[in-house]
């Protein structure tokens, strides 16, 4: 699992600028995730000791949209070598349902992409000409939840 989004954290390592300590992002947000990633979330949790297993799931239960990320404990990552791309740099480029392009709102203050984003281009060209974001149906976190407990 993983070598297509592996293969994708090694090319843009060097424009992922998230430091420990901040889950800003991980308290409120949209958390949108595709299907490869949700197989490698669940890999994570699998791997959890029974206790947080709990925690997460009262989390989920408690969870809404745009809330908190059910994984986020003790405003750490219990998940974090199992964290989706969105998480690991803090709001990668995506493409939604409707084919809009959406970047990481931390591009414009120095943060993820600073260093090859400007002006809604990367690298100089438009983003659909430069990331390959064919990862599967890509949905809110809460959704692919939902959908995995009511089965």
């Amino acid at each position: 699992m993983g070598s297509k989004i592996e293969e994708y954290f090694e090319e843009h390592k060097d424009y992922i600028c998230c430091k420990a300590g901040c889950s800003d992002c991980c308290e409120k947000g949209d958390y949108p995730v595709t299907e490869e990633e949700l197989k490698h979330i669940m890999l994570g949790y699998s791997a959890l000791d029974n206790e947080s297993k709990i925690r997460v799931q009262n989390n989920i239960k408690a969870m809404e949209r745009g809330g908190a990320c059910p994984f986020l404990l003790d405003k750490l990552c219990s998940i974090y070598p199992y964290r989706p791309m969105v998480c690991k740099i803090h709001g990668l480029a995506y493409i939604t349902k409707n084919n809009i392009v959406k970047v990481p709102y931390c591009a414009n203050s120095g943060k993820n992409y600073a260093k090859v984003y400007s002006n809604g281009e990367f690298w100089g060209k438009p983003i659909e000409e430069n990331l390959d974001l064919k990862l599967g149906n890509t949905r809110n976190l809460y959704d692919w939840l939902f959908d995995l407990g009511s089965k």
